[in-house]
């Protein structure tokens, strides 16, 4: 008896368990795909994994799909060349704008990791006190790793080419893509792939999720659906064993900026450069367009964040329905009066010893690197100054510590107690909370046959595989690294 070929096979080579690394290997009978090759982040034995590249016949693939430009699913394309492949790299248009920034910027940074390894310069930050918080400063046996170069990167971003949301892509034969709209971030998509099967019967369906963001997303338009129930789901569980709080964040934010402003305070928001920056910027737009600021300044202390948030006045459709009509009116829902863009490391510096009520945005979103380390070590022991968190922080970094209360910190060499405030507005998140990836499924028109819960750590996705089970009748799995998933 001859053994069946499955129609498609998918495999698993990163995020099985975990949040970071994301990258799915697609096998059918005639075409060889893969979807998304994103890096391992967290401490040096992560970043060590980047260095060896998944089993995979690179030279072979027919294309590679890209769900967003966030690094954890984009940052190792700029390896492709190096691997041997040849083929195009397919994204949406906002993200085929930002990849190039996003690829470039880091061949720099690994470059700079480097030169700064060797001076012995590394941004460093661990929290001293209490003692229950306290963290290690984790010694690197070895350098930094070069993942590509500069070249690399440009070859990669001669490659891209955008295909629109919903549009049927024939993509190898026998196989057709689409993306479509995850509201996520600016660009981020879910994508759908349909495979031809040899028996006559109807294609076959699997849908890779990319990150789901909320279901009321304040910034970006809602999501979109396919007519068909996948035959397997490939679904992010980043926010399954998480309900956000039902607060009004546009409040607490403007509390927050009042009390600042009569105390002459500064407030250091550490953002993400694509995505949670440009929801804290609507919020203070709004707040500037109902008089909270009053010339209170607002420093965007991020280059990749200024040209991230320029997209999303590009690409109106992609939005809310009244940013978008904010934008038809000729208006940016993101810019206002009180915002200062910062595009270098001279301009970040110049407001190092601002003496005024102003808000400084800075990456990384961690509080672990990038401007906001240096703004954080110049003024954390300083009590006119607050901290603003909006999202989840990393156990072990400089941001969780703080958040749990901290009360001395060492960056970069320089031990300082923690004077200053720290405030927090929960669920500012572009993923959607365990809710929000229940009702994304149920959304659909009937249940998927099998769902394979990635991007999670084990918690998370142990807890919302539980949920999936009471509410829809998909054979839901917990997939491992290297495992493979098929349709028959």
């Amino acid at each position: 008896m001859s053994e069946v070929v499955p129609c498609v096979s998918v495999r698993i080579h990163g995020a099985a368990g975990e949040v970071t690394g994301s990258c799915y290997e697609v096998t059918t009978p005639h075409a060889h795909l893969l979807v998304d090759f994103g890096m391992f982040q967290g401490g040096t034995e992560q970043e060590m994994r980047n260095t060896k590249a998944p089993e995979i016949d690179f030279a072979s693939l027919d294309a590679v799909l890209v769900t967003h430009a966030h690094i954890d699913h984009c940052g190792r394309l700029g390896m492709l060349p190096g691997l041997g492949f040849q083929g195009p790299v397919l994204s949406t248009e906002p993200t085929a704008e930002l990849l190039p920034r996003v690829l470039t910027s880091s061949a720099t940074l690994q470059q700079l990791r480097i030169q700064e390894n060797r001076a012995g310069t590394s941004p460093s930050s661990r929290v001293l006190a209490p003692a229950h918080l306290a963290s290690a400063i984790p010694i690197r046996s070895e350098p930094p790793p070069i993942l590509f170069t500069h070249r690399n990167a440009e070859r990669v971003a001669r490659a891209l080419r955008a295909i629109p949301f919903m549009e049927w892509e024939s993509i190898a034969e026998g196989v057709e893509m689409r993306f479509l709209h995850a509201s996520h971030v600016i660009g981020a998509a879910s994508i759908e792939l349909r495979v031809q099967r040899t028996n006559g019967m109807e294609p076959a369906r699997v849908l890779f999720s990319g990150d789901v963001g909320p279901m009321e997303n304040p910034l970006l338009a809602p999501h979109q659906w396919s007519d068909c129930a996948p035959d397997l789901l490939v679904m992010e569980s980043t926010n399954g064993a998480r309900k956000f709080p039902q607060v009004d964040q546009y409040q607490l934010l403007v509390e927050i900026l009042k009390e600042a402003k009569a105390k002459n305070q500064r407030v250091l928001a550490p953002v993400f450069a694509l995505g949670r920056a440009q929801t804290i910027l609507q919020l203070l737009a709004r707040a500037s367009r109902d008089g909270v600021l009053q010339g209170m300044p607002v420093y965007l202390d991020s280059a990749m964040a200024v040209r991230a948030s320029e997209l999303y006045a590009r690409h109106p459709n992609l939005l809310e329905v009244s940013l978008h009509h904010s934008c038809m009116r000729g208006t940016n829902p993101l810019h206002f009066p009180e915002l200062h863009t910062l595009m270098s490391r001279r301009e970040s510096e110049s407001i190092d010893r601002i003496k005024t009520a102003c808000v400084i945005m800075a990456g990384s979103g961690f509080c672990d690197a990038g401007p906001i380390l240096r703004h954080v070590k110049l003024a954390i022991d300083q009590p006119d100054t607050r901290i603003l968190f909006t999202g989840h922080q990393l156990d072990g970094l400089l941001g969780h510590g703080l958040l749990h209360g901290a009360t001395r910190v060492e960056i970069n060499g320089a031990a300082l107690d923690v004077n200053a405030k720290i405030d927090r507005i929960a669920g500012i998140s572009g993923h959607g909370d365990a809710d929000d990836l229940l009702a994304w499924v149920k959304r659909m028109p009937g249940s998927p046959k099998t769902i394979a819960l990635v991007h999670g750590a084990v918690e998370a996705r142990e807890e919302f595989a539980a949920i999936l089970r009471q509410n829809v009748s998909s054979d839901v799995r917990l997939p491992s690294l290297g495992d493979s998933l098929h349709v028959n």
